[in-house]
């Protein structure tokens, strides 16, 4: 399979854990997240186990359209298409949902 998944949010927990999953389905994975450092190493750890340029990590910041654009001429650029969109960008906080405030449940929707 030569089609192409990217992944906004691919860098870390749920977003990680798709990026291996479509590479062992045989996609060619863009990992795209806020921290560049993260999305090169999910890229790293994939091309590793299932071989040489199958992942390519981008830096993209899914809040910002210019960012986003970016990224989709990078990967146009990288792979020549893009098949399968996966959004998996979020916010994360660990607490009691008692003790959540409400700006955290809606940020990810602004």
């Amino acid at each position: 399979m030569s089609e192409v998944a990217v992944v906004i949010g691919g860098g870390q927990t749920l977003g990680a854990f798709l990026c291996h999953g479509l590479a062992e389905a045989g996609y060619r994975v863009a990992v795209a997240d806020l921290n560049a450092d993260n999305a090169n190493l999910v890229a790293q750890q994939i091309n590793q186990e299932f071989g040489a340029d199958r992942a390519i990590g981008f830096q993209a910041d899914a809040t910002d359209e210019a960012s986003v654009i970016a990224l989709a001429g990078a990967v146009d650029r990288a792979f020549g298409q893009t098949n399968l969109l996966v959004y998996s960008a979020g916010i994360a906080k660990a607490a009691p949902i008692t003790d959540f405030p409400l700006g955290i449940l809606t940020a990810p929707c602004r």
